[in-house]
């Protein structure tokens, strides 16, 4: 009693804890493998772009001033396999493009299908498992003396995996009270047109004697005469 023991996370492993989380939790993990991927390649493609960098420095400072270098060749055989990996993948697309639209007024079926093809075995996994869920090992670890084991139902695991809601009397502050006041240059720009508009009037009014309204309203109006 009253030690303080260091410990140290070396995994984190994810469950869903409702059907509805298990039904999107295949495409949590396609955003995350593409984001893993994405944040792969690029840090290859920088510490490539370092050292290519640093080779061609180091080569300036060694080759000569007369030294020519070799222009890079194209590899033909790089080109086909890209071209061929290019052609089988929009063939494979078209092929199920074409199986997709010729389902015809099947098609809000085939949509179903699909995700339920996706989502459903994470769904059956996960209601599987919730079914199993138990609060035995946590008493256990605890001091406890359980010796059965102590499931936990649909209703009180919902209850302890519910979402957060607001309560009754409470209000929701949609404002930030301490954000970064916003300079009002809406009204900057409405002032500055207003300015203009008052000295290009006064402008006109000092060349010509009059409002411009004035002789808009006085401007005579031509009237058209029928000759017999």
């Amino acid at each position: 009693k009253g030690q303080d023991w260091d410990a140290t996370v070396v995994k984190v492993v994810e469950n869903p804890i409702s059907i509805r989380e298990a039904f999107w939790s295949p495409y949590k993990r396609v955003v995350r493998f593409v984001e893993d991927f994405a944040a792969k390649r690029a840090a290859e493609a920088d510490k490539a772009s370092d050292a290519k960098l640093q080779g061609a420095t180091a080569a300036v400072a060694v080759a000569a001033p007369g030294d020519a270098q070799a222009k890079p060749k194209i590899d033909v055989g790089t080109v086909a396999a890209l071209g061929v990996a290019v052609g089988g993948i929009t063939t494979a697309l078209g092929l199920m493009l074409n199986a997709f639209f010729g389902l015809g007024w099947l098609i809000p079926l085939g949509v179903v299908g699909l995700i339920l093809a996706i989502s459903g075995p994470s769904m059956v996994l996960a209601w599987l498992k919730l079914r199993s869920r138990s609060v035995g090992p946590i008493l256990d670890a605890n001091g406890w003396a359980v010796n059965g084991n102590a499931r936990i139902n649909i209703p009180f695991g919902a209850a302890l995996t519910a979402l957060a809601s607001l309560p009754l009397d409470a209000k929701r502050i949609v404002g930030d009270p301490y954000a970064e006041k916003r300079s009002p240059w809406r009204l900057y720009v409405l002032l500055v047109l207003v300015l203009c508009g008052a000295t290009w009037s006064g402008l006109d009014r000092w060349i010509h004697g009059t409002w411009w309204c004035e002789r808009l309203v006085a401007a005579p109006v031509e009237v058209p005469v029928e000759k017999k």
